[in-house]
C-alpha cells in the first residue's frame, strides 16, 4: 500500500510540475501577445508607409501594409498558442483532481 501512495505522489508532482511549465510558457506567450498588439495599434497610428522592422540584428524598410499583415499573421498564431496552452491547461488540472482524490483516498485506508 505504501508504494502504491509513493507512485500516486510522484505521479502527482510530476502534473503540478507539467502545469507550471504550462502556465510559464502561456504567460510567455501572452506577453508576446500583448507586444504584437501594441505594434499593431503603432503601426495603425503611423502616418508613413515605409516601416523598418528588425530581422535579426539589422532594420529592414518595408510597405507598412506588408509589416501589418506579418503581425496579423503572428498575432493569429499566438492566439492559436494561447488556445493550446488553455487546453493542455484545462486537462492537467483535471487530472491533478483525479490524482488528488486517488491520494486522498489512498491516504485515508
Amino acid at each position: 500500500m505504501l508504494k502504491q501512495q509513493e507512485e500516486i505522489m510522484i505521479q502527482y508532482q510530476q502534473l503540478q510540475q507539467q502545469l507550471q511549465t504550462i502556465m510559464m510558457q502561456k504567460e510567455q506567450y501572452r506577453i508576446q501577445l500583448a507586444e504584437f498588439e501594441k505594434a499593431s495599434e503603432d503601426l495603425k497610428n503611423t502616418k508613413s508607409d515605409e516601416i523598418f522592422k528588425v530581422s535579426g540584428t539589422i532594420l529592414i524598410k518595408s510597405s507598412k501594409k506588408d509589416v501589418g499583415k506579418d503581425l496579423e499573421e503572428q498575432k493569429e498564431t499566438l492566439e492559436v498558442r494561447m488556445k493550446t496552452f488553455d487546453k493542455q491547461e484545462n486537462l492537467l488540472r483535471d487530472k491533478l483532481m483525479e490524482v488528488q482524490k486517488k491520494l486522498s483516498s489512498a491516504q485515508g485506508k
